[in-house]
């Protein structure tokens, strides 16, 4: 259970270094929460899925004026393969299963996406992922992942002036290696490890911003109450641009070394309530314009008034990667309702607001990017989610949200920027079945 609340402070960390704007790209984002009973083969199981969705976007690019809308078809498959879990290894056994020393999960989806808009051709975002452990939960493990992501949804204004834009599809991907070593007691871990992560695009016209990072994360955490532990983590991390691609970039890129350390607690402070709390500095260092440094910071409580209800609320301060100005000072609020009703109907309403403020917005030319040195955003988002289940393998499900982002700033170019080049506002609506297992 510690190491488990470990995990899942350090993965929350990491998460608020994601771009703002994130294309959804259905229930494959989360499957593991929400997958069937399986097929089981031995000690592996199998879970296969298959869903069919049809979607409004009010706003395909993210534009400010000029928005074209479309209805969406989305078709998406998938198979995930894991390692029966020791709970489910001891149901019907009179004797306790033997601790794993191999534990596994890996995947592989697709989602087709089709846009009854003539502008945007039909595509296919995917992922794929694995997940391997060695001696879990022994004195010293190794983990090692790898996880890839494709997206396809517009990010920006048209590429194209008319007629069909080319692709929009963005790909990642980032592999890591974990030693983690614990004290017998379990009171104490640390962990020290190494990611790889790749970027890149299929257009041509978005192809500047390639780029590789290297990511040096280690972590210790002391739990000294059951259900509580301080923590420590520091990482560094160098990222680079391809330079023959970065050539033609509408903006200035550069590549950089980042350093991030931070210390706080997670923990249970009742039954029903529990806190995360961070506190530290980071630095970046680049070869042109802008570097940084200051205080980042998260807090985040958990409440569960009963076991179907759960209310997440924080705030979170971060400096994350930018293609505008090297940089983005992030400031963001949000909170997260979920529940479920008989067992059988979820329900989630989430919410954030961030207020951004990039580095100098520069072009290649050292000139501004836009009509202001610095681009200062306030970016808002509200969505609802909720999922019925007919039966143990088979599920209605529906989501909406509304996306904005309030600017000033205005992009003088032409050439397509992978940021939104200007304030907007989108509303996009799903409606779907999946059947899984």
């Amino acid at each position: 259970m510690r190491n488990c609340k470990l995990e899942l402070a350090l993965a929350l960390l990491a998460v608020v270094s994601l771009p703002a704007v994130a294309a959804a790209q259905g229930f494959t984002a989360d499957r593991a929460s929400r997958e069937g009973p399986g097929f089981k083969a031995g000690r592996i199981v199998l879970h296969p899925g298959l869903s069919v969705e049809g979607g409004y976007d009010s706003n395909v690019f993210l534009q400010r004026e000029n928005l074209e809308d479309s209805f969406i078809l989305r078709l998406t498959g998938y198979l995930d393969v894991a390692t029966e879990p020791p709970q489910r290894q001891r149901e019907g056994d009179a004797a306790q299963a033997d601790p794993q020393k191999i534990t596994f999960r890996g995947g592989i989806g697709t989602s087709f996406y089709h846009y009854f808009n003539d502008r945007v051709v039909p595509n296919a975002a995917a992922d794929a992922h694995i997940d391997f452990g060695y001696n879990p939960s022994q004195v010293f493990s190794l983990q090692v992942r790898d996880v890839f992501k494709r997206t396809i949804r517009p990010f920006t204004n048209p590429n194209t002036p008319e007629g069909t834009t080319t692709s929009y599809g963005r790909n990642i991907n980032t592999a890591s290696l974990d030693l983690v070593g614990r004290s017998k007691s379990q009171v104490l871990e640390g962990r020290i490890g190494y990611t790889n992560m790749i970027e890149f695009f299929d257009s041509a016209v978005f192809q500047y911003g390639n780029n590789l990072t290297h990511r040096v994360p280690a972590s210790l955490s002391w739990s000294f109450f059951p259900t509580s532990a301080l923590i420590w983590d520091v990482q560094y991390i160098n990222q680079s641009f391809d330079g023959d691609e970065v050539a033609a970039s509408p903006t200035l890129l550069s590549d950089n070394n980042r350093v991030k350390t931070s210390i706080g607690y997670n923990g249970a402070l009742t039954d029903r309530l529990s806190l995360t709390v961070m506190l530290g500095y980071t630095a970046g260092f680049y070869s042109l314009a802008s570097d940084f440094d200051g205080v980042i910071a998260r807090v985040e409580a958990r409440w569960r008034p009963r076991p179907a209800i759960e209310l997440v609320g924080g705030y979170d301060r971060d400096f994350r990667p930018s293609f505008i100005g090297n940089y983005t000072e992030a400031n963001r609020l949000y909170l997260d309702l979920g529940f479920v009703l008989s067992g059988a109907l979820q329900l989630g309403l989430k919410g954030w607001v961030s207020f951004d403020r990039s580095g100098l917005a520069l072009d290649p030319d050292g000139g501004f990017l836009g009509n202001q040195p610095n681009r200062k955003d306030t970016r808002a988002f509200v969505g609802l989610f909720g999922e019925y289940r007919f039966t143990a393998w088979l599920a209605l499900f529906g989501q909406m949200g509304w996306l904005a982002d309030f600017t000033d700033f205005e992009y003088v170019g032409t050439q397509p920027l992978i940021e939104p080049a200007a304030g907007y506002q989108r509303f996009d609506a799903w409606l779907g079945i999946r059947v899984f297992y």
